[in-house]
């Protein structure tokens, strides 16, 4: 059974009648006071009246049992220091809520001040070695002297804690964004998720725009402005509406845009304005840019932004280098694409119908943006190894003789040997499905006679688009069927030409699959 405390050994060479606990601020650390008897909480507020700590005064959170403390623990994982009684409801109270803290909660910043006036009950060496307590006290030796200089030194290591694991998160965050930047497409949308990075960094969510400041510079991926004027290219929140507009002509925007003007420290990376700051940023290889970010500017931790900064100025430069070559690919391939239209007459269309159907066909399967992109530029190219094919085969309007067939038949082939050396990935595609195309599910097609899963998906699903497209439009060798005649010959055609489940995908979205440009 717990003894009786006896006030009278505690010294409270400090106190006055008057005494009251500091006020609560949102700038004060929560110290928890943990013990089942009310005196003890009553002269720790009192000796704590005045404590400050780095500007920082108290918040005390009261507790009277094992299970409330760990109740309040939960409620409360910001907590700084907790002064813990050993013996409450229990003679083990104390430490079973040492135990939960630091398991089950998994809170290892929390400073814990062991506090007890039985220590027969918790043996200092013992409770030292076997839990994870920061300090241990006798209640009967809490001068206010004593009490300062501990509350101090758990303050002080739980600051550093605190500093520790808050680099350590801005450390992640910044990792993180530095292996999404080039999840995006355009430049708008690597735009707008720099402006969702940054917001990271801080605890609200401020509104922010994204401030172009075009020069005339060769090169780069980014359209160059009329007149060279400041344009807004991707915003966040309210400021959304102004995508595509000129800042000057923002009202709202005046003192942002005076500070670009006629900011004099031209090297200056971050200034700062009344409603927020601005980010200036020198791209080598793209253009001049800001970030303006509205808010209260105490909330960001700027030394973290200078580092994420550092890594989207290489990132944006190589953002451009990347798109850079990516469109040059798309140019290869729109190119090879427009010398076989403009070689068969007969297929004049084909090539374009068939890319923008493949790029609807590859979202109805859940392939991402990216991926459907590279699809529809690579499927222009299936049928480029025609150009070794004799006009004479190609364009002969009777039927084809055994022997000229099986010189069509080497089309595929000749495809994916004009791209099969490439390192670059959307002619790797264009090689595939070039060679592909003609293969059949139930193995009866060519060049290599391949069934089922053996062909590549995309191959299947540009086969069912190639004859669908093929039959409903007009060929020197044959009239246009409709639409409902070619998806008739292609649901007979299930597990035979066509996979089934892919037919069935398809006829069911037909309408949303022709919806081309």
């Amino acid at each position: 059974m717990k003894e009786k405390l006896n006030l009278d050994n505690i010294k409270l060479d400090f106190l006055s009648e008057d005494s009251k606990p500091k006020l609560k601020t949102k700038e004060n650390y929560k110290i928890m006071i943990a013990d089942d008897y009310d005196e003890i909480h009553v002269i720790t507020k009192m000796m704590l009246k005045d404590f400050e700590f780095e500007g920082k005064g108290l918040e005390f959170i009261d507790t009277y049992t094992g299970e409330e403390t760990i109740r309040a623990l939960e409620e409360n994982p910001d907590t700084a220091v907790l002064f813990l009684d050993v013996v409450m409801e229990d003679n083990h109270s104390g430490l079973n809520v040492v135990e939960v803290l630091r398991g089950r909660l998994d809170n290892k910043m929390t400073r814990i001040v062991l506090r007890t006036g039985q220590p027969g009950q918790a043996p200092e060496e013992t409770v030292i070695r076997d839990y994870d307590i920061n300090d241990y006290r006798l209640k009967t030796e809490m001068t206010a002297k004593r009490l300062y200089t501990t509350l101090y030194s758990a303050l002080r290591n739980y600051r550093d804690l605190y500093q520790i694991d808050t680099h350590k998160n801005g450390l992640k965050k910044i990792i993180k964004t530095s292996a999404n930047l080039f999840e995006h497409n355009s430049l708008n949308e690597f735009l707008t998720s720099i402006l969702v990075q940054l917001s990271n960094f801080q605890k609200s969510n401020p509104e922010i725009v994204y401030i172009r400041d075009d020069v005339d510079k060769e090169g780069g991926f980014v359209t160059i402005e009329k007149n060279k004027k400041a344009t807004i290219v991707a915003a966040t929140g309210k400021f959304k509406s102004y995508i595509g507009k000129d800042i000057d002509l923002v009202s709202e925007l005046k003192e942002v845009v005076d500070k670009i003007k006629y900011s004099d420290t031209p090297e200056e990376k971050i200034i700062f304005v009344d409603s927020g700051f601005i980010i200036k940023n020198n791209a080598k290889n793209s253009f001049n840019n800001y970030i303006y970010i509205e808010g209260n500017n105490d909330i960001y931790d700027f030394d973290l932004i200078h580092l994420f900064l550092t890594n989207y100025s290489v990132a944006l430069d190589n953002y451009i280098l990347n798109n850079t070559i990516v469109n040059t690919q798309k140019e290869i391939i729109i190119t090879f694409g427009e010398v076989v239209e403009n070689h068969f007459e007969e297929t004049s269309g084909h090539v374009k119908r068939i890319s923008e159907m493949m790029y609807n066909f590859a979202l109805l399967l859940n392939f991402s943006h990216s991926e459907a992109e590279i699809l529809k530029m690579a499927s222009m190219m299936h049928d480029i190894g025609k150009i070794a094919i004799p006009d004479s085969i190609l364009k002969k309007p009777g039927k084809l003789t055994e022997e000229e067939f099986e010189i069509i038949k080497t089309h595929p082939s000749v495809g994916y040997k004009i791209f099969e050396k490439s390192d670059l990935d959307m002619l790797k595609i264009s090689a595939n499905l070039a060679l592909n195309h003609h293969e059949k599910y139930d193995g009866s097609g060519y060049p290599n006679g391949l069934k089922q899963e053996e062909i590549l998906l995309e191959a299947r699903m540009l086969s069912i688009i190639d004859v669908f497209d093929a039959m409903t439009h007009k060929r020197v060798y044959k009239d246009a069927f409709s639409t409902e005649e070619a998806l008739d010959y292609i649901r007979n055609q299930k597990g035979k030409h066509f996979d089934p489940e892919l037919v069935d995908i398809f006829i069911s979205n037909i309408e949303g699959i022709l919806d081309i440009d």
